[in-house]
């Protein structure tokens, strides 16, 4: 598709977007992580108590951490905000914001839940934790972020875990029983989750419901894992496949990762999505999945078992916030594909939803995406 052609694109997902009845709630599971999140600026010079200029960059950054090398430094950082944060969390809260009836499974607190996780507790149907959250500082940066996450809590995020607080077998097949949409994000966090997902082909779909409902998987930075084991990952959803229909949905470096475990090189012609569309083309077929989905920073891609889309974003160089900007993406894009809108217009809801949320720090509403793409359409004519 032309550059041309995205406003047309843009006008019809929000015509889709904004027919959805008031009655569209679809049933969401989210699972299963949950950090306590540390907004921060790192300080480059602070002029008072109360004013500093931060580095803006992750070049900048790392250029004193290197300048220290064989010596030592003091990095100075304020915390703008602490909010609920981890890709279940942040995934839910937006999928509630457009309506959708949500279940969250994660590690939302011990004995109670941790106060940063109780606005989303009020929107969601029901809430389940699984322990106490892990937390994570995050260095934000005009050209990305720097993520510290102290991520040990994770570990009870497995299947012995899930039973635990879930009501045994039968408590967790009632939470994959009509569910018309299920996101399991942060596997690479979670070293139990390729497990779980086994189990869960195994034990508890089969049987269990005669339609196929649709299966979000987010990654979540997977370099931190061996390649051996994104393999097993990749190979138990291959299994779930044949219960759900998987959708996988990387950022760029990500599909540049996957694509290369398994030897299929990225293409390197054409625009940034198209190269996103052709190599969501390639791991789809590779793969087997019902869908594959690449966001990157401008723009995003799809492939499916019979087409492929992609569509240019709206990019924003000054963001209020970037740290869910994926989160919020995924989403947007899911929240779409289970209304049944075309793939191509699920990629302009998603980048919509985003581009709202960097913009303004909230989660929007299914009207608030609406009247983003508005304003992205008017500002294309002028």
């Amino acid at each position: 598709m032309s550059v041309s052609n995205f406003a047309d694109l843009d006008r019809s997902a929000a015509a889709a977007w904004a027919k959805l009845p008031d009655s569209h709630r679809p049933e969401v599971l989210v699972g299963f992580d949950g950090f306590v999140d540390h907004i921060v600026d790192v300080v480059d010079k602070r002029t008072s108590p109360s004013t500093y200029s931060r580095i803006e960059t992750i070049g900048a950054l790392g250029s004193k951490i290197s300048a220290a090398a064989g010596k030592s430094a003091g990095l100075g950082c304020v915390a703008k905000v602490t909010k609920l944060g981890g890709n279940g969390p942040i995934m839910a809260n937006a999928l509630c914001a457009q309506q959708a009836d949500v279940v969250v499974v994660g590690i939302l607190g011990e004995g109670a839940l941790d106060p940063v996780f109780k606005p989303l507790a009020s929107r969601a149907r029901k809430v389940i934790s699984l322990g106490a959250p892990a937390v994570t500082t995050a260095l934000e940066f005009d050209d990305g972020k720097v993520m510290l996450n102290f991520s040990d809590p994770m570990n009870v995020v497995c299947w012995d875990g899930l039973l635990a607080k879930a009501g045994g077998l039968a408590g967790v097949k009632d939470l994959f029983r009509t569910a018309q949409g299920i996101a399991s994000v942060n596997w690479t966090q979670a070293q139990g989750m390729t497990d779980l997902w086994r189990h869960i082909a195994d034990e508890v779909l089969p049987g269990l419901r005669s339609d196929r409902p649709r299966w979000f998987v987010d990654l979540s930075d997977p370099h931190r894992r061996p390649d051996d084991d994104i393999r097993e990952g990749m190979t138990a959803l291959v299994a779930l496949q044949s219960q759900v229909d998987v959708v996988l949905g990387l950022n760029e470096n990500e599909c540049r990762q996957i694509c290369g475990i398994y030897g299929l090189a990225y293409p390197n012609s054409g625009c940034e999505w198209e190269a996103a569309e052709g190599a969501c083309t390639l791991l789809q077929k590779r793969l087997g999945l019902s869908l594959v989905m690449c966001h990157l920073v401008r723009s995003s891609a799809c492939a499916w078992a019979d087409g492929s889309a992609s569509a240019d974003g709206f990019f924003c160089p000054k963001p209020k916030i970037t740290t869910g900007a994926g989160d919020h993406y995924n989403a947007g894009f899911f929240g779409a594909l289970l209304a049944g809108l075309a793939p191509a217009q699920c990629l302009q809801i998603g980048a919509a939803t985003s581009g709202h949320y960097v913009r303004t720090g909230e989660s929007p509403t299914r009207a608030q995406v609406c009247a983003f793409l508005g304003e992205q359409i008017a500002a294309s004519k002028a």
